[in-house]
């Protein structure tokens, strides 16, 4: 067979490479992966440009390396096995991601196979064909993406394909809070056994899985406190969400009480410490969302819709109205700094904000030779 100069072979069931360099022929095997020896042809090419140009041909051969080789499906594996010590609702999460979205479609293939451009046509089918939201569409990319870095550092890809992949614009949450009317109403329609929970979820302002992961050593009647420091939520108990999400929070009044009577009218002999405060009928955790008894709830008030997270935001709303100071509500609701709680609750401080206009109002109408509060007798030009 001739020699082929810089250029790729095959012979048998081998692929080879031939490249002309600083006066040598460099000759390399990469048995049957054609898709390496193309790699590394592309790469001595390049690299060839620029030792021209210094001088330097120092390394050249290395290039002709196989280069490193991974399925996305097994580098979505050793990412798994890597944070395997992670909190179990983010590895729930990214297992769903992978199952439903990812492996279907990159399993397969070669890490270094994958395009930016297939990337893109797969982020605008699970926005549109697949239906997902903004948000979820956005998580899916953002562990590709991560995987994809994690093999840029391993050497396995030269670059991370998902970089140049615009983030979705996610909707803002939906605030609809309940007023205290409509909180009162809606509390009194529940059976006795969730109507504490809810009351709890209203008074707190804690999350859901917070609180359905609440026991009784986390009570403190004494220093008149709840401890939130764990999260369940689909049956799998964690660490709350954010490191400034474990936290204390103050019993108010309607949550004393109704812890208070929630002990007293549960069997003594069913409490310890680490009993659940909050549980289903037959007295075990609770392992779903409550969207469908608070929903039966407001119907039964009369009452319009309103998905039962947002007693969250009826208790940072609530306590705006009697007055309480924003970065105590944030606090109190564990949000990890005060920007989150103005993005989500400004428009609910009326008088605050009325305050401040009046206040500006007389600071702007105040001649600036004359100030409130000038001397009698000061001499003007």
């Amino acid at each position: 067979m001739p020699t082929i100069k810089n250029g790729l072979y095959r012979r048998g069931n081998s692929w080879y490479i031939c490249v002309k360099a600083n006066g040598k022929q460099i000759r390399k095997s990469f048995g049957s992966d054609k898709r390496a020896a193309e790699l590394a042809l592309l790469e001595i090419r390049k690299q060839r440009v620029v030792a021209r140009a210094q001088g330097d041909w120092s390394g050249l051969e290395k290039l002709t390396e196989p280069k490193k080789r991974k399925t996305f499906e097994e580098a979505a594996a050793d990412y798994l096995t890597e944070r395997a010590h992670g909190k179990q609702s983010t590895l729930r999460t990214y297992g769903e991601h992978l199952k439903n979205y990812l492996l279907p479609e990159f399993g397969k293939l070669q890490v270094s196979d994958i395009t930016e451009e297939h990337i893109a046509r797969f982020q605008s089918d699970l926005l549109s064909r697949r239906q997902l939201s903004e948000r979820r569409t956005n998580s899916t990319i953002n562990l590709l993406s991560s995987i994809l870095k994690v093999c840029v550092r391993r050497k396995f890809i030269e670059d991370n394909p998902a970089k140049g992949i615009r983030r979705l614009r996610e909707p803002k949450a939906s605030i609809d809070p309940l007023s205290r009317e409509e909180l009162d109403l809606a509390l009194s329609c529940l059976s006795n056994h969730f109507r504490p929970l809810f009351t709890c979820l209203a008074w707190t302002g804690a999350r859901p899985g917070e609180l359905i992961a609440l026991r009784w050593n986390d009570v403190s009647f004494e220093r008149n406190e709840i401890h939130i420091n764990k999260a369940r939520v689909k049956g799998v108990e964690d660490l709350p969400k954010t490191g400034s999400s474990e936290r204390f929070i103050p019993m108010l009044p309607p949550v004393r009480d109704a812890l208070l009577k929630l002990k007293a009218d549960r069997k003594v002999a069913s409490i310890d410490g680490t009993s659940y405060v909050f549980v289903g009928k037959a007295g075990q955790p609770i392992n779903r969302h409550l969207d469908a008894t608070w929903a039966a709830a407001l119907k039964k008030a009369g009452l319009r819709h309103r998905p039962s997270y947002q007693l969250r935001h009826t208790f940072a709303s609530l306590c705006l109205q009697a007055g309480a100071e924003p970065g105590w509500i944030s606090k109190t609701m564990g949000h990890s700094n005060l920007q989150t709680f103005f993005q989500h609750y400004a428009r609910y401080i009326p008088s605050a904000s009325k305050q401040n206009e009046q206040i500006v109002a007389r600071f702007a109408a105040a001649s600036p030779d004359k100030p409130d509060g000038a001397q009698k007798g000061a001499q003007t030009t």
